[in-house]
Parts: C-alpha cells; sequence; structure tokens
C-alpha cells in the first residue's frame, strides 16, 4: 500500500467518491453544529477547490444554519452532484443536487424528505442515485423513515451510472428492487422516547432493513445473526451478493436473490495477520486530540467497497485498519499511515486505488486527512 495523493479540509469526512471519469474527487462533510461544505479536487495536479455548505446553499428558503454535508454522489455524465446534508446537533435537513463544472458548484435543486415522525425527523447518513432517482438513508426512530427515494427533476437529467454502486460506499445497496441498509444509529445518545428498547438513537431495527425501491411494498426488516448493529454495507459486481460490517468487526457476505442468506467471514485474529499479510505499525504520536466514540466502536466495520478489477474489495474499521480481500480470502491487512479514526471509502473506476475519508481532532471541530491509497 503506498499514498498516492492526499488533501486536507477543515471538518470531518462523511462521503467520498470518484468521478466517473476518474479525474476528480469528491470530499463532503462538516462538524457536529454543521458547518461542513464539499471539496472537488483534480487528481492530476492536485488542484482543488472547497465550497462552504453555507454559502452554497445561502438562497434556500428556512435554512436554519449551516448544513453538514452528509454523503455525496457524483451523476453518470458527471455534471450533478447528489448531497445529503443534516443540521446541527443531526438534525433534519433536505438533500439537494448540485451542478459541477470542473471543481466549482453550483446550487439546482432541493428535495425535501417526508417524515411520518412528528417528535423528530430523521437526519440523514447517505446518498446514492439509482436510474433517475435519487435515495437518501436516515437516522431515525421509525422504520418507514430509514429510507426515502425521490425522483430527480426531469429538466436537470440527472441520472446514475448504475455499474458503479459497488465501488462506493453510501451506506446502502440496492438489489431486485429494494434499498438494503443497517437499521442501527449512535450508541451514545439517547431519543426522546423508551420504546427504542436500548435507547439507542437512531436505531430502528437490530438487523437490515429492506425497503421498496419503487412500488408499493412494504418496508421489512432482515436478521443478522450474532451481529448487534450493521454499521456497513456494500454492493459486489452482480446481481445479488452483498457484504455487510458490523459493530464489533463481523464481515458477512450475503447471496440467494429474494431471500439472502447470510455467511460470515472469518477475520483473522491481530497476531495471525501479522503473521501472514503486510502489516504498518500505526504512529506513536498524535497532535489531534482523542476520537469520542460516539458511534462506533474501534473494531466496528465502518466502510466497504470493491476495486475497480471487480474482484478484490477493502473493509476499514474505525479504528484504522485497512483490510484487502480476494472473495473470502483476507490478502494483505495495513493500518493507515494517517492517525484517526476513517469515516468514508470509495475505489477509483480504472485505477487500483481507494480514497480514505478519515476523521481527525475534537468533538466540536474536527479537521479530515483524505488519503488515496494503491492497493
Amino acid at each position: 500500500m503506498r499514498t498516492v495523493w492526499s488533501l486536507e479540509t477543515p471538518w470531518a469526512p462523511y462521503s467520498v467518491m470518484f468521478s466517473n471519469d476518474g479525474t476528480r474527487l469528491a470530499v463532503g462533510g462538516g462538524t457536529w453544529y454543521g458547518e461542513g461544505g464539499v471539496v472537488i479536487a483534480e487528481l492530476e495536479t492536485g488542484a482543488f477547490h472547497c465550497t462552504a455548505a453555507r454559502d452554497l446553499l445561502a438562497t434556500i428558503p428556512d435554512q436554519q444554519s449551516a448544513p453538514s454535508i452528509a454523503g455525496v454522489y457524483f451523476s453518470a455524465d458527471d455534471r450533478h452532484l447528489a448531497v445529503a446534508t443534516r443540521g446541527s446537533g443531526q438534525s433534519h435537513r433536505p438533500s439537494h443536487l448540485l451542478a459541477v463544472e470542473a471543481l466549482r458548484l453550483a446550487h439546482r435543486s432541493v428535495i425535501v424528505n417526508r417524515s411520518e415522525d412528528t417528535i423528530r425527523r430523521p437526519f440523514a447518513t447517505g446518498v446514492q442515485l439509482a436510474g433517475s432517482s435519487m435515495i437518501t438513508r436516515h437516522n431515525g426512530a421509525l422504520l418507514a423513515d430509514c429510507v426515502a427515494v425521490h425522483e430527480t427533476p426531469p429538466p436537470l437529467g440527472c441520472r446514475a451510472a448504475d455499474q458503479r454502486q459497488h465501488l462506493t460506499h453510501s451506506r446502502m445497496v440496492v438489489r431486485r428492487g429494494r434499498v438494503l441498509t443497517g437499521g442501527g444509529g449512535s450508541l451514545a445518545l439517547v431519543e426522546l422516547r423508551a420504546d427504542l428498547g436500548r435507547r439507542e438513537s437512531g436505531k430502528i431495527a437490530a438487523g437490515l432493513v429492506s425497503a421498496p425501491f419503487s412500488g408499493g411494498a412494504g418496508v421489512e426488516v432482515v436478521p443478522v445473526q450474532a451481529c448487534a448493529r450493521v454499521t456497513a454495507i456494500a454492493a459486489l459486481p452482480g446481481d445479488d451478493v452483498f457484504l455487510t460490517g458490523g459493530l464489533d468487526g463481523e464481515l458477512d457476505r450475503w447471496s440467494g436473490g429474494e431471500a439472502p442468506a447470510q455467511a460470515r467471514l472469518v477475520v483473522p485474529a491481530d497476531e495471525l495477520e501479522r503473521a501472514s499479510a503486510p502489516f504498518v505499525q500505526p504512529p506513536t504520536e498524535s497532535s489531534h486530540p482523542p476520537i469520542i466514540w460516539a458511534t462506533y466502536k474501534p473494531r466496528s466495520v465502518v466502510a466497504i467497497c470493491t476495486l475497480s478489477d471487480g474482484q478484490r474489495w477493502v473493509s476499514v474499521d474505525a479504528g484504522g485498519r485497512l483490510r484487502l480481500w480476494r472473495g473470502d480470502a483476507l490478502l494483505a491487512a495495513w493500518t493507515l499511515p494517517t492517525p484517526g479514526s476513517p469515516r468514508c471509502l470509495a475505489a477509483h473506476p480504472t485505477e487500483p486505488w481507494i480514497a480514505v475519508g478519515i476523521k481527525q481532532g475534537g468533538f466540536a471541530r474536527p479537521t479530515s486527512a483524505v488519503l488515496v491509497l494503491e492497493c
């Protein structure tokens, strides 16, 4: 593993995605108090432009505060960027479509997600385009609010490159007309109601949420065996197979169409990884304040995606461990060379590169490091 390219931004990175032509990288992020933005960077020259969400969305009515950018996703022609936002204190904010011109962004459309929850509206944690639709994933209290699907405005001609799904960590996958995502929320926060069992904020299901991408079918829950909470999900090339990661480092492969079957992958203990795969020791000192483990544990799988060859895939945990797999076999494992806690992952469309966004700094004003690594 070697570092191809790196970037720093003034907020924690929540989402990354390469453009479909492979020339640029989009990074969205923010802080607990909002105050985020989007960076569009050119990989060949290193040039980049950071647009603050406050400026980008200044013309939106009732914009109460500068939001965080919770998710970014390029359209098939790279002319638009779908973004999901959330406000201060993880409050609800709408989603948006932005026009992309080289490294610059301009607002084109706002999409307001309806909610059945009358106490606290859900807040976005990811976004994806599928066909001409925008899908947003939310933390909330009600099952019906976890996934929202909206048609993008026809005049914009905004469509997804659907074959790109497995290259990007968007916190959900589309399989056989269903949107699948983890049903858990934040471990450290509590909701206003006692009917959430463990009182985990945003925990609407103890397994996977399966929501209809189109049509009138209902939202369902898919049980996940021996996994306290699903923290990551990613597609694999093909029609049926996908992967999930868990709060305590679990990794599962799912296959089988309408009723997917779960198969637990073996994640070797650290000492076995050191003996069987390349391993880089983490830095011994860091100038960054410690991470507050509000959503994950250090071993929690936070993101998964497939490399451009369609054969190998990578997983990364919140403690900074990156693992490279082929099928069910672990090929290599590294600790990332930059201190902090990873939060997002994406693969380049043609090169054996991945981009990983690493949260650094304290609770109020976290900074970020985005690395492009060659596997």
